[in-house]
């Protein structure tokens, strides 16, 4: 099904002028033009321009930014947009900043070492660099029928594998140091 501009703008909310700009940087393909002063454009385009609309907005991320997330990945927009800015959101953890520098300070009152902090930062780019060139090389190996997946694969080791392993190795420290204590208290 194809779309008229007015009937883009209206169901967008996006300007006209803006709808242009992005199919100038090529966020949005060109129009079809059955006739002159006809543009059709392919529906996926209302979710394309929510997608940019929303990484701009909410994750603060240029429209170069943006053109590198959408040829990098390869983004289904009839079926990935809303998984990915939902991946998104989580990676981001934009809501949770103002928990954050509560819990820092709160650890500070208690004079607790800033060096598990920045140790987490240190471990955290070391982690992000693996999992970015592991993403980059299996989305450049697999077929175009399996980016859906692989996405959610992806998706799905950061956010449910990593925390799981690493709240799991704090545990059995834990653990480790309950049975030591334990044993000398006899």
């Amino acid at each position: 099904m194809s779309i008229k501009m007015a009937e883009l703008t209206k169901l967008s909310n996006t300007s006209k002028s803006t709808i242009l700009f992005y199919i100038k940087e090529g966020l949005l393909p060109h129009p079809k033009k059955p006739k002159p002063n006809v543009h059709l454009y392919d529906e996926n385009s209302v979710e394309i321009i929510n997608f940019i609309k929303y990484l701009q907005e909410h994750l603060n991320y240029t429209i170069v930014e943006i053109k590198s997330i959408i040829n990098d990945n390869k983004i289904d927009f009839k079926n990935d947009s809303k998984r990915v800015i939902n991946y998104l959101i989580a990676l981001n953890g934009k809501n949770k900043e103002e928990e954050i520098e509560d819990i820092k300070l709160r650890a500070k009152n208690f004079n607790i070492d800033a060096e598990v902090f920045e140790t987490y930062a240190k471990v955290a780019k070391k982690l992000a660099k693996l999992e970015y060139e592991m993403g980059a090389k299996l989305l450049e190996k697999n077929s175009n029928n399996d980016k859906n997946l692989l996405h959610k694969l992806l998706f799905d080791i950061i956010l449910t594998y990593k925390p799981y392993i690493l709240n799991k190795a704090t545990l059995k420290e834990h653990k480790k140091r309950v049975i030591k204590n334990t044993k000398e208290n006899r």
